[in-house]
């Protein structure tokens, strides 16, 4: 595990399929897929479109991902590549 440059918190590194490392929080999540416009990642890269489920509608038929941490890290514009 690694600790983001920006804020400090520990992130894992998952290859998405395009061939990249992408940050993302250590904790998975279950997602209702099509049900939002938030991006995610799976164990295996592929990139999801969706929302995280409510505690209510967790279950084991919903796809588990992880959020990426840009989406959460505070210092995430330093990061971003300019244009």
């Amino acid at each position: 595990m690694s600790a983001c440059r920006g804020c400090g918190c520990p992130i894992d590194w998952i290859r998405t399929t395009a061939g990249r490392n992408m940050p993302v929080d250590p904790e998975p999540v279950f997602v209702v897929e099509g049900g939002g416009n938030d991006r995610f990642v799976t164990d295996e890269g592929e990139a999801i479109t969706g929302r995280v489920a409510r505690p209510e509608e967790e279950s084991p038929a919903l796809t588990v991902a992880f959020v990426p941490h840009w989406k959460n890290c505070p210092n995430a514009a330093e990061f971003r590549r300019r244009r």
